[in-house]
């Protein structure tokens, strides 16, 4: 097959917000918050840590650490993280040493349990309420994560410090149950009755709440007392709603992406960028609309968790290879997300993936395929668009063009060039 020539192009239009100072932003914060030294002196503290990506996020929680020291408490970061980690306290400490966190960077002990237990049910709905055994040990504890949309839903809040303590603290255990309460009732709704139970058991001192620009560079650090979570999340989430980034086409016939991952997004690709949610009772975005999916890899840092892969149509022999089954169908069924763990159609190597999605892309004229390709969906501010789809956004202010027009080059081994 002869591939329409590639364009390589980058899409200025997106916020460029970002914090070079991490101490000093720190530091401001938590003297805004004006937490009481004696809520923490001599105090056990559980720092709640969780599996994602988070730019900066080895000196925010060396920074947290630090505090918690100098008023004299005693610190431990744990993870919190839901079914990641294959619900499991080893894949746990080797999901947060892979995003480089680890005793000896943040200066702190790190404790990790895949055990959970009941703590009780909530008052509005009778929820019931789990949470990882770990946290009996702490006296408090503080939340890091970072605001930002959910893959599988659209609310007021979505993911974020509460979130944290609703999903990612409740352990496998938990985790399920929020995802199978939410069936019903909705994920708002589960979360935040969830988060503000836990709040109270968990002798919550703040949270750290982190937000990124369009490029996932660090734009806000913003410490809260557990009383002001939910005005902030929501004010935070209306924010990077409205600076996110999208892919500059609405109608897509083939987007290749490069590589999938835990650490990229919670179902390894975004389904905002590629419209595509597949979690029953959510409705399906809107725009854009691809007709064809391929991803070429798998992270390392996902430890074989491919949650996310059936969002695609196509995939590889090597994807495949690095796939961990149990590890991606406990965080499928934990998510209630079965079809993001379901296998696409496998190809030998990215070539015969790639001419497979362009051959069932019902496509009239080869020429006029309007073909994406990005390294991942939390990058796509840099891509390669078709021939025939950068004609139609050569004229736009903000695309400026990196590469003209050449042919998708493989090795002999069918492998895709890399991602440039």
């Amino acid at each position: 097959m002869k591939f329409p020539k590639m364009y390589q192009i980058y899409n200025h239009d997106y916020s460029r917000e970002n914090i070079n100072n991490i101490e000093t932003e720190f530091e401001r914060e938590y003297e805004k918050v004006s937490i009481d030294p004696d809520r923490i002196k001599g105090k056990k503290v559980g720092i709640a840590v969780g599996s994602r990506g988070i730019d900066k996020i080895v000196p925010i929680v060396s920074q947290t650490v630090e505090k918690i020291k100098e008023a004299g408490g005693r610190p431990y970061v744990f993870g919190a993280m839901g079914s990641h980690g294959n619900g499991t306290a080893k894949g746990q400490r080797e999901v947060l040493a892979s995003l480089g966190i680890t005793e000896e960077k943040v200066a702190a002990p790190i404790l990790c349990s895949g055990d959970t237990e009941e703590c009780g049910k909530t008052k509005r709905h009778g929820f019931t309420v789990y949470g990882n055994v770990l946290c009996r040990e702490f006296d408090s504890v503080v939340l890091i994560n970072r605001v930002k949309m959910h893959t599988d839903f659209e609310d007021v809040t979505e993911s974020g410090v509460l979130k944290m303590m609703a999903i990612g603290i409740g352990n496998p255990r938990g985790c399920q149950n929020v995802h199978s309460l939410a069936l019903k009732y909705g994920y708002g709704t589960v979360i935040r009755e969830t988060a503000e139970f836990m709040s109270a058991r968990l002798n919550v001192l703040f949270g750290v709440m982190i937000t990124e620009n369009a490029v996932h560079e660090l734009s806000g650090i913003y410490l809260r007392k557990p009383e002001d979570f939910l005005e902030t999340e929501k004010k935070l989430l209306e924010k990077v709603k409205k600076e996110r980034m999208k892919l500059p086409a609405d109608q897509i016939d083939v987007l290749i992406v490069d590589e999938m991952g835990k650490n990229i997004s919670g179902s390894g690709m975004d389904t905002k960028v590629i419209g595509r949610v597949f979690v029953t009772g959510q409705s399906e975005p809107k725009i854009p609309q691809v007709t064809r999916i391929v991803v070429l890899h798998l992270t390392e840092e996902s430890h074989g968790n491919a949650i996310g892969i059936g969002l695609a149509d196509f995939s590889t022999k090597e994807v495949l290879d690095q796939i961990d089954f149990a590890a991606t169908a406990k965080n499928a069924v934990a998510s209630m997300a079965p079809a993001q763990g379901k296998i696409p159609c496998i190809e030998a190597n990215d070539q015969e993936a790639i001419e497979a999605a362009i051959a069932t892309a019902a496509l009239e004229e080869l020429g006029k395929a309007k073909i994406i390709r990005i390294k991942n969906t939390n990058n796509i501010e840099k891509l390669w668009v078709s021939e025939a789809l950068y004609e139609e956004l050569k004229n736009n202010p903000d695309i400026e063009l990196l590469q003209e027009g050449q042919e998708l080059q493989f090795d002999d081994n069918g492998h895709l060039e890399e991602f440039l």
